[in-house]
């Protein structure tokens, strides 16, 4: 997990879940609010996305907020890995799903 857990619905999905030592994760979960925070998960999380695991960005919904799908998205293919899925969270969160690409993008 990176970035701080402030949403029950949140909270309460990620009670179910396992903590695992560094480096041993089979997903990533990153709670961001700033473009900062964006390129800082993507960069914690770098190596294990090498080895193929997901990282899910959540992010608050609609306009008005520091960073947007557009911005979540376009830093993600820029640090190599594609979206592959979009989810509500909460009534304020949203996530998108990110994995390493089968192959590289054509030129």
């Amino acid at each position: 997990i990176i970035g701080k857990i402030d949403d029950d619905a949140l909270e309460q999905a990620l009670s179910e879940s396992r903590m695992v030592a560094r480096g041993d994760a089979e997903v990533i979960v990153a709670r961001v609010n700033t473009s900062a925070e964006l390129h800082g998960a993507f960069a914690k999380a770098a190596r294990l996305l090498a080895r193929g695991a997901p990282i899910w960005i959540i992010y608050r919904k609609g306009s008005g907020h520091a960073i947007n799908e557009s911005d979540v998205r376009s830093t993600g293919l820029a640090a190599g890995i594609v979206d592959v899925k979009v989810a509500s969270v909460s009534p304020v969160l949203t996530a998108l799903k990110f994995v390493k690409r089968k192959t590289p993008p054509s030129k």
